[in-house]
């Protein structure tokens, strides 16, 4: 198999979701040719940097510019108008690369190659099938474009809502978003617990914000750190060294016992190891949490996709909102409290989560790739 994973470094999702693709692949069919492209970056660096540094930027100091944003490209105005002519720009500089690579299929992970594969398909440019995997709760229309010959969607909800915005039904598939394989591995919670200075025995709080550490983390800590109920937090500040700094400072005056990480490939670990994650509910943190079977309070959602998100996890009773995490130390109090609680949402999180992800995908990646060759066959029988 000769694979085109098309994705945008656009926080780490996206290319998160990708990599576990990719890897789950060559695991099953260690022969195949998978690239991954950066795909902005890998057009035009400089652009990559205007595009991408302002996306970080804008959620960073004005979310509420990006909610903005986010409601205005669900119409058919201005702004989608430039969105879709550069990506249309963007489109003819990704098409040498693809017709040198000659991939069997190309995957999606991020709405605008979507669009630039749907331009280039449109255009008879080549007739290569493409699946678009969106990697969060609810759907967006810069994600729905002509000539994607499957979606696939993290929930039922989405399918429902793709189909209402005029997306066959039939292209449609929930098979969830791919996750690492290493949040599958079984680890030892005593020993995780054990080597960052943390009792085994007490329960035990994740606070976290994706790996640039965004979000009112510290506020949540320092309210939480303030109780005097039997838990212990670990706190990970991903690659904000400012928030680091911080959370160091904090813990000085914690009453209760906590470890801070910095950026760290052990995410899995610590959910695996913990009692409640306390987080701004990305698409793929949701995803890993549900995997990892751990309940979910949720704090300073990004306005728009993660606010959606939000509102789909709310809906199913699948995690309690902390709001932007300015006041939240009574709602985590009698969340721990509440031990049926806990597991109620441990319960409902299992029936949401998609262990089979990758490997669904991966068959529907093959059947897409024999469909095609059937159908070139019979075009040059005929």
């Amino acid at each position: 198999m000769r694979a085109l994973i098309l994705s945008v470094s656009a926080g780490g999702g996206h290319i998160h979701a990708s990599l576990a693709l990719k890897n789950y692949i060559l695991k099953f069919e260690p022969n195949s040719d998978i690239e991954i492209l950066d795909t902005i970056k890998y057009i035009n660096p400089f652009l990559n940097t205007l595009l991408i540094g302002g996306y970080l930027k804008t959620i960073k100091i004005t979310p509420s510019l990006f909610g903005k944003l986010y409601k205005s490209t669900e119409k058919d105005d201005g702004i989608t108008s430039v969105t879709n002519k550069l990506n249309e720009i963007m489109s003819y500089k990704l098409l040498p690369t693809i017709q040198e690579y000659k991939p069997d299929i190309i995957i999606c992970t991020h709405p605008f190659p979507t669009e630039m594969v749907s331009i280039l398909k449109q255009e008879n440019k080549f007739d290569i099938p493409m699946i678009c995997i969106l990697t969060d709760y609810a759907p967006h229309n810069s994600w729905i474009h002509p000539n994607v010959d499957s979606y696939v969607v993290s929930n039922s909800d989405m399918k429902e809502e793709m189909v209402l915005r005029g997306v066959n039904r039939e292209s449609i598939f929930d098979f969830g978003i791919p996750v690492s394989s290493e949040f599958f591995k079984k680890y030892d919670k005593n020993e995780v617990l054990s080597e960052i200075g943390l009792n085994p025995d007490k329960k035990t709080i994740l606070i976290m914000g994706g790996s640039l550490g965004i979000g009112k983390i510290a506020s949540v800590y320092s309210q939480i750190s303030k109780l005097t109920l039997d838990i212990q937090i670990i706190v990970i500040a991903g690659n904000n060294k400012k928030l680091y700094t911080e959370l160091m400072n904090l813990k000085q005056n914690s009453n209760v016992p906590t470890s801070i990480l910095g950026f760290t490939e052990n995410v899995n670990k610590y959910m695996q190891c913990s009692d409640l994650l306390l987080t701004k509910p990305g698409g793929l943190t949701i995803t890993e949490a549900f995997i990892s079977n751990v309940p979910l309070a949720l704090f300073s959602p990004i306005p728009g996709q993660e606010k959606k998100n939000e509102e789909f996890l709310l809906k199913h009773n699948l995690a309690i909102t902390l709001g932007d995490g300015t006041d939240c130390k009574n709602i985590i109090e009698n969340l721990i409290l509440s031990p049926s609680k806990l597991q109620d949402m441990k319960n409902k999180s299992k029936k949401f989560s998609k262990p089979s992800s990758c490997r669904d995908i991966f068959n529907l990646i093959n059947n897409l790739i024999r469909k095609r060759e059937i159908a070139v066959m019979k075009d040059e029988k005929e």
